[in-house]
Parts: C-alpha cells; sequence; structure tokens
C-alpha cells in the first residue's frame, strides 16, 4: 500500500514538471525609443508581441507609466481597436481581443530641455490559447527619451 502511495505521489510531481515546463509565457512586450528636438513631441511604442494562434483580452490589458520625473511629461496610453469575439471560456459572452501584435501609442509631450531621458512602463496583460490562459502577467519596460539638437 505505501509503495503504491508513494508510486503516485511521484507520477503527480512528474506531471506537474511537465505541465510548469510546458507553461512559459509565450508573449513579449517592447517599448521603441525616441528622438526628439527640443520643444518637441512625439509618441513611444509599447509592443505586445502575441504569437500565432493565441491572444490578448482589451479588458485585461494595461500600460502605466512609472515614476514620472516631471523633466518628461507623458498622455494617457492609445489601445488600437481590437476584434470582438466570442470568449472561448463563455461562448455566451464576446470580448474584446487581438490575435496579432499590438502597438499602443504613449504621447510625449514637449520637451524643452535636451538631455538623454529614461522613460518606464509596467504593463499587464493576460494572454491565452484557445481556451487556456496564462496568469495575468505584469512587465516593465524602458523607453529612452533623446532630446537634442539637431544643428550639430
Amino acid at each position: 500500500m505505501m509503495g503504491r502511495l508513494l508510486t503516485i505521489l511521484l507520477a503527480m510531481v512528474s506531471l506537474t514538471g511537465v505541465v510548469y515546463a510546458g507553461s512559459q509565457n509565450p508573449f513579449r512586450v517592447e517599448a521603441t525609443n525616441l528622438t526628439l528636438k527640443p520643444g518637441g513631441s512625439g509618441e513611444v511604442q509599447v509592443i505586445l508581441r502575441i504569437p500565432k494562434d493565441h491572444h490578448l483580452y482589451r479588458d485585461m490589458m494595461e500600460v502605466t507609466r512609472l515614476s514620472p520625473d516631471g523633466a518628461v511629461s507623458t498622455g494617457a496610453p492609445s489601445f488600437p481597436p481590437g476584434f470582438t469575439k466570442p470568449d472561448p471560456a463563455d461562448p455566451t459572452a464576446t470580448r474584446e481581443q487581438y490575435d496579432m501584435d499590438v502597438v499602443v501609442l504613449v504621447p510625449v509631450n514637449k520637451v524643452e530641455n535636451a538631455g538623454t531621458y529614461t522613460l518606464k512602463f509596467e504593463v499587464r496583460y493576460q494572454g491565452c490559447k484557445k481556451s487556456l490562459c496564462w496568469m495575468p502577467q505584469t512587465e516593465i519596460v524602458e523607453s529612452t527619451v533623446i532630446v537634442g539638437d539637431s544643428s550639430k
């Protein structure tokens, strides 16, 4: 009896290892850099890379600027429209989803002073493949904003 219990326990542990190893987050988050002239403004792109046959839920996505320093101000992130599709977990409901890379635009307001500035963004999302979803994720990405005089 004890040997059988040990065999079952070892089988459960090894199966858990296989599930965990196969469940690495396949999604990636990146941010572009920006070069401006003094007094200029622009946009930083926060890009969520979505693998084939996967999707992200819009209502589970958020981009937040961390630790604004006052030297560079940013506006509200702008998400592109997604596709309204039946929710694989509940086919009676629909949710806005993205099934291809998502580019979120973050406006960078007028920057007067020359210099190099680092912007940090916290990106939250939940990704799925069919009806299997990963736990909600939070990633930190950085963008470098270079403000300089191009006449030099």
